[in-house]
């Protein structure tokens, strides 16, 4: 006859097989964690199955940065928050601002990219020579110029005789500036030699009996406008006119590249 007896665990068995209980379950769990986490492992080591069946492998191995991005971080050497050091016209603007001829806009902008009228061309360029306007009386000089914030530069411009106007007696100040006019202005301005007269075409573009033609020679002899093509018509932004008086002053000794 069976002893229930026989079934029964004595007190001093019951640690042991607890003990082996628990080992079994952590045993368990081991193998059931690596199973997942390596299945897991598999499915990510492959992203983004496009329409062409191509897979493309996670580098799970090397892990992005995902802190905090910080200003130090994001902060780009620049001379205005639109013009950073790699911009094409950067050492001229660079210069202009360090001198203190340009300044940006309240939002630390520089806008190289707006176009430029004839307004703002005369008070940077005035600002470049370090005009002192003291005692001199700056109004109605064009039948469009009276007493507006641009009067001084631009009657003071006239004045020195290297800034006219039109057939009408206008000036036309918020009309954009081309490339042709900023040339004549700031050459005449920093004083610069003209011929009076031209005997070769200086670009493709440029008719020897143009107006224009004795300051593109110049600007062509002196390395100041490259290339076969003048454009004399283009209209200028602000960045391409701080270039051109980068240069002239370049040419003309003022300053050393």
């Amino acid at each position: 006859m069976e002893n229930k007896n026989d079934k029964k665990l004595s007190v001093s068995q019951a640690p042991f097989v607890g003990i082996l209980i628990l080992f079994v379950g952590f045993v368990l769990y081991g193998i059931f964690s690596f199973s997942t986490s390596l299945d897991n492992s598999m499915k990510a080591s492959v992203l983004n199955v496009g329409e062409s069946g191509t897979k493309k492998v996670a580098t799970d191995n090397v892990k992005p940065y995902t802190g905090p991005v910080t200003s130090e971080a994001q902060n780009f050497d620049e001379i205005f928050v639109d013009v950073l050091t790699n911009h094409p016209n950067a050492d001229a603007i660079s210069y202009f601002k360090q001198m203190g001829y340009i300044g940006g806009y309240d939002d630390g902008t520089f806008k190289p990219d707006q176009l430029l009228n004839r307004a703002e061309l005369l008070k940077i360029l005035t600002n470049v020579l370090d005009v002192d306007f003291t005692g001199g009386v700056y109004e109605n000089c064009f039948a469009d110029v009276n007493s507006q914030w641009f009067a001084t530069f631009v009657c003071y411009a006239k004045g020195k005789g290297w800034a006219g106007g039109y057939d009408d007696n206008t000036f036309r100040a918020v009309q954009t500036v081309t490339k042709a006019e900023a040339l004549k202005i700031i050459m005449q301005a920093l004083g610069v030699k003209i011929p009076t007269t031209v005997t070769e075409k200086p670009f493709k573009d440029v008719e020897i009996d143009k107006w224009y033609a004795p300051y593109a020679r110049v600007a062509k002899d002196g390395n100041i406008a490259r290339g076969n093509i003048f454009y004399p018509n283009l209209e200028l932004n602000r960045a391409s006119f701080v270039q051109m008086v980068y240069d002239v002053l370049a040419y003309t000794g003022k300053i050393v590249k």
